[in-house]
């Protein structure tokens, strides 16, 4: 979404609201389009907690059918009133016409306006690829001048694919930019912070949640290879954590730390094996909201202040949550304008928090 405007008229607004509205229910009315009430077929978990806490409150919520296939948009039926929302049923979603929070260069220069804390970062100019050569500005002269170690990843949301961390000589660097280039031509470099994924999602600008993310690790003991620490890991994983995935990946990753899978891990030393957070990825998520140290909330209560968003949810690279926030580096990363809910309801460790709840209490 290009970013045309900060401001977005009355009228204009609810002309967008419409949109939906219209396009479905005149779809439906010639049948291409139906409305079902199988809440089995909602298209995520995200979805499908909003429809089960939208019954628990008899609010009768459907599915929108276009030409037979599930989408992730609905309708839900308020005080007499029909509302069309993708996933979430935010009350903002008009009000920022134009404005792409989701660009983590966008996000970082509005969040650093109000002197928010956020990584360093640089926009790497549009290239590109030829063969095995990289047209464009001179990266070895970009590389120089940057600060080690590094990140570079989408300048779009990317859920974490095609991101490389840990960035410190340049042939990592050219690798890392092949890499994240293949699904986008716009990438952001950032510098590279020490700590373990955040996410606090704000629902009417009030932390709802908060959980930290761990990224999957392997203690050294001096004698066993890092593919054997990691087969003894697997055996001992919990249920509902997936197998640390060995990939190229994986091996890029590690390799950037100077292994490989077959190297004896010394003694007392601690390996990530993955950029990538959570039981997904051989991780773990402790949903921690009363743990957090009291100085990061009206930090991120600003954040959401600035992005005038009525549900949102920022990622965050945060040594330790339960400590001041001035008393550590850290700083917000990404932003997403339809976050996951459903990770505060299932994290490994923590009390789940009714977040679905607190996003139907704004329409009250």
């Amino acid at each position: 979404m290009s970013q045309i405007s900060t401001y977005t008229p009355s009228f204009l607004e609810k002309a967008i609201d419409l949109v939906p509205k219209i396009l479905f229910e005149t779809t439906g009315w010639l049948g291409f389009t139906k409305f079902s009430e199988d809440i089995e077929k909602a298209n995520n978990f995200r979805s499908k907690i909003i429809w089960e806490e939208a019954k628990r409150r008899s609010i009768k919520m459907e599915q929108v059918i276009f030409f037979g296939k599930p989408l992730d948009q609905y309708r839900a039926f308020l005080s007499g009133k029909k509302i069309y929302f993708e996933s979430i049923p935010s009350i903002s979603e008009a009000t920022e016409l134009g404005l792409n929070w989701d660009d983590k260069i966008f996000l970082k220069k509005e969040l650093r306006k109000s002197n928010i804390p956020v990584p360093d970062f640089f926009k790497l100019p549009l290239f590109m690829f030829a063969g095995h050569k990289i047209w464009g500005k001179n990266l070895a002269k970009i590389f120089t001048n940057l600060e080690k170690p590094l990140v570079i990843k989408p300048r779009g949301g990317s859920r974490g694919r095609h991101t490389a961390t840990n960035i410190k000589n340049l042939d990592e660097f050219h690798s890392a930019i092949k890499v994240a280039g293949q699904i986008s031509p716009y990438l952001i470099i950032e510098e590279y912070l020490n700590g373990d994924v955040c996410r606090a999602t704000l629902v009417d600008g009030k932390l709802a949640g908060f959980y930290r993310g761990h990224a999957p690790t392997i203690l050294g003991d001096g004698r066993k290879t890092i593919r054997e620490l990691i087969l003894e890991k697997d055996i001992h994983r919990q249920e509902r954590v997936a197998p640390v995935r060995m990939s190229k990946e994986f091996d890029d990753h590690i390799s950037r730390f100077g292994y490989v899978i077959d190297d004896v891990l010394p003694k007392g030393v601690i390996l990530s094996l993955s950029h990538r957070i959570g039981r997904l990825f051989g991780g773990k998520t402790t949903e921690m909201i009363d743990k957090v140290h009291p100085s990061f909330l009206p930090i991120f209560e600003k954040a959401a202040k600035v992005t005038k968003l009525s549900v949102v949810g920022f990622d965050a690279i945060i040594p330790d949550p339960t400590k001041p926030a001035d008393s550590q580096k850290w700083g917000i990363i990404e932003c997403n304008s339809l976050p996951f809910i459903d990770l505060h309801y299932y994290a490994l460790e923590g009390k789940p928090r009714n977040i679905a709840g607190m996003i139907w209490d704004m329409w009250k």
